[in-house]
């Protein structure tokens, strides 16, 4: 490369400028201390130091910037990827086809950990990259794969079934997957990964349309020792078989619903040490259950519908879970009546006074009492451990009544293990709940307009990754502006806005505010007007791409009114990657699922630029554009 053909790729490289950016005071310190000399010469680094550099950035930059620039950066090149993790969750087409075309070939066989996303942000991406002839097989140094938002049973078991040749796998995760197959399909689908010969970590997030496909494999895995699993809920029967089929099973997380009162497990798990259930069932499994874990350590139990007073558990862990050193749980129950809450919530919490829980352990507790509204025609209670233990807070009523076990009431009102709030102001207002403190939240749900307590219950929002805001038309709405341009002011991190009941009067505020540059998803599919869902017209498309917002918008979910706007926003909003629309001129319905005739999918590809990658999803239409 000659010496005008560099500056001028370096002029116009934005991550080679960032590469410089970052490298600057290494470079800096490396030649002062080592050479004397201020004269920075990037190519004598060591290697170490340029791989601290290559872990800002992403491995298919790297080959960008410096792949055959000459022998000794190829070297670096391969050397650095030899433990190469490749997350495509979020990458723009065009850095996946440049990877996947030009790059990937290259270092295969030397990934150590490879994720698949078909969600909306990069839709269709399994088969795109599959059509680029790429085979897991070629994974050979493979120890972890994700595969993430998938629909396909078809691509799914052939992922699986080239998963059966990587001979370092280790850990395998489906996440939010959504398939629509028979039970007797979903068998065959666990006992393809309980026969992967050397996975010893799972986790299964699967959504099944025709039923709840708890994994009974007819196999066993002697390798497997960590299970996950979400959305799939099991039986006292399914429990069993799963501890026959997983015989070293050290960990669990799992949700059960079961009130038939007979749990036959004939023989101790002695190897689960972990246990973490959503438990909705009969009390008598749940203590037949924990009588066959002895040498549990760590549990966590979330109950729902029941209740066991301190006593009932202080009996039942000295007797059967005498290695147990961190108990964490939180139950949901109707109180017997509604009178006498004190009364009834000191019965409640002196079982919990015990030597047992305050001196021995040191396990306190917290009793919320809420009252009943408009959707609790009851009162209910949560109690729980303290610190709060669990990832989410939903106040769904008032809160009327709190009391704890602590010695003093200022202990433990920081729940900063909570990553997910849904924030009603009114639920926060009196003095009892305004002493919580959420310091660690990622997904905030929030109504505007808020009270004043809001950013001293809520104090720090530095860690919020999404927000969905909705407006209360019930409250002044005045203070509307002001109170989001504070919020966004204090979200350095935001990548996500949605948006659902929200008045078109305060449409522009949208598009007014200076928000952050860190936001690139734009959710206002469920963007309503009252009770009516809102499709977005010429105007208002227009306004969305003139906007900062909308310059800066990545990822894009919206209803329109007319299909010839999808070729619009495409055009007019440079930074769009990926474009989730519902169009109300569409004329597809479900009726149509097995059709190959998808009048709006063949007039998109028409009008859409050749490398858009166009599919449906039921009424959605999801475009990876660039």
């Amino acid at each position: 490369m000659i010496k005008g053909q560099q500056q001028s790729w370096m002029t116009n490289n934005v991550n080679l400028y960032l590469f410089f950016y970052f490298s600057l005071p290494f470079i800096k310190y490396h030649n002062e201390y080592h050479f004397g000399t201020k004269h920075m010469n990037f190519e004598r680094l060591p290697i170490e130091i340029l791989f601290n550099l290559f872990d800002y950035f992403r491995i298919y930059h790297l080959f960008q910037l410096f792949y055959n620039l000459n022998s000794r950066f190829n070297t670096i090149l391969f050397d650095y990827s030899r433990k190469s993790h490749l997350d495509f969750q979020s990458i723009s087409k065009t850095n996946f086809d440049l990877l996947c075309q030009n790059y990937l070939p290259l270092f295969s066989n030397q990934v150590h950990s490879l994720r698949l996303s078909d969600d909306d942000e990069t839709p269709q991406q399994t088969i795109l990259f599959l059509s680029y002839g790429f085979h897991l097989h070629q994974f050979v140094h493979l120890q972890s794969i994700t595969l993430s938002n998938f629909h396909s049973s078809y691509i799914l078991d052939k992922l699986l079934t080239e998963c059966s040749d990587l001979p370092c796998l280790t850990y395998f995760k489906l996440h939010d997957c959504h398939l629509s197959i028979d039970r007797n399909h979903a068998s065959n689908l666990y006992n393809r990964i309980w026969n992967l010969p050397k996975l010893v970590h799972c986790y299964l997030d699967i959504h099944f349309s025709n039923g709840n496909y708890f994994p009974r494999p007819t196999c066993v895995s002697q390798s497997l020792e960590y299970l996950s699993f979400l959305n799939l809920s099991c039986y006292s029967k399914e429990l069993i078989d799963l501890f026959q089929s997983t015989p070293n099973l050290r960990s669990l997380i799992a949700d059960f619903m079961d009130y038939d009162e007979h749990f036959d497990l004939t023989f101790p798990m002695r190897s689960i040490t972990r246990l973490k259930l959503s438990f909705d069932g009969s009390l008598i499994i749940l203590e037949n259950l924990l009588q066959k874990l002895p040498d549990l350590s760590h549990l966590t139990l979330e109950i729902i519908n029941n209740y066991m007073n301190g006593y009932q558990w202080q009996d039942l862990i000295e007797r059967n879970l005498r290695k147990l050193k961190r108990f964490e749980f939180k139950m949901r129950f109707s109180p017997s009546t509604n009178d006498n809450k004190d009364e009834q919530s000191n019965e409640i919490l002196s079982s919990f006074q015990t030597k047992f829980w305050l001196d021995e352990h040191q396990w306190f507790v917290r009793c919320h009492w809420y009252s009943s509204d408009d959707h609790y025609q009851l009162d209910f209670i949560d109690l729980f451990t303290l610190p709060y233990a669990f990832q989410k807070f939903l106040s769904h009523t008032r809160c009327t009544l709190v009391k704890s076990t602590c010695l003093s009431n200022d202990d433990f009102w920081t729940y900063d293990r909570v990553r997910h709030l849904c924030y009603g102001s009114t639920h926060f207002i009196n003095s009892i709940l305004s002493q919580v403190r959420f310091s660690n939240i990622k997904h905030l749900s929030l109504s505007l307009p808020f009270n004043e307590l809001f950013f001293s219950i809520v104090t720090q929002l530095e860690r919020l990754t999404s927000l969905k805001l909705s407006i209360n038309s019930k409250k002044n709405l005045e203070s509307i502006p002001s109170q989001l341009q504070t919020l966004l002011h204090r979200t350095t991190r935001l990548h996500s806005l949605s948006f659902s009941t929200w008045s078109i009067d305060y449409l522009s505020i949208l598009f007014a505010n200076n928000f952050d540059r860190s936001i690139r998803h734009l959710n206002l599919k469920n963007f309503t007007c009252g009770k009516t869902c809102r499709y977005f017209n010429d105007e208002q498309c227009e306004q969305i791409s003139r906007s900062k917002l909308g310059k800066q918008c990545q990822l894009l979910s919206i209803k329109l009114e007319h299909r010839h706007q999808i070729v619009y926003l495409v055009n007019r909003m440079s930074q769009l990657r990926t474009l989730n629309v519902r169009c109300q001129d569409d004329s597809w319905t479900n009726n149509e699922l097995l059709s190959t005739q998808d009048e709006l999918i063949h007039w998109l590809r028409d009008y859409l630029p050749s490398s858009c990658v166009v599919t449906r999803e039921n009424l959605s239409i999801r475009i990876w554009i660039r």
